[in-house]
């Protein structure tokens, strides 16, 4: 339901609220119980240590996991997005998809969601239906 919710938003003009979709900045990081400050839990399924920052609570401030690589890339908005997004008609309501289904051995995350077709018709099939409930 939350993600029907965001694709509605988002078309409505709003901010998106969940990393799903829309190009907000994500700025979460997580605490490990012996203090480590890692990016969010998801990025695990993408490859081994892919949530690692090196950085914990004991020695390092929130601010500096913030400039983390990978946590900044999940700032930048359309900067992080692969060209086929950027061409993409429903490309900011989706934003590039969830960002660990983006990742692709060797090359990253600069990948359309590989549900990317799932997600336009998704997103245009909202779209629809709200401009029908407009008139």
């Amino acid at each position: 339901m939350r993600l029907f919710q965001e694709i509605a938003g988002l078309l409505l003009g709003a901010p998106s609220r969940a990393e799903a979709v829309g190009l907000s900045p994500m700025a979460a990081v997580v605490v490990e119980t012996d203090g480590a400050i890692e990016q969010v839990d998801s990025l695990r399924s993408a490859y081994e240590g892919a949530s690692e920052t090196g950085l914990d609570v004991f020695r390092d401030s929130f601010d500096r996991a913030l400039r983390h690589p990978g946590v900044a890339a999940r700032q930048v908005g359309e900067r992080a997005l692969a060209e086929e997004c950027l061409a993409c008609p429903v490309g900011k309501v989706c934003g590039g998809g969830n960002y660990v289904h983006r990742y692709a051995p060797g090359t990253g995350f600069r990948h359309p969601s590989v549900y990317c077709a799932d997600l336009e018709r998704l997103v245009r099939h909202i779209a629809h239906r709200l401009e029908r409930a407009a008139r």
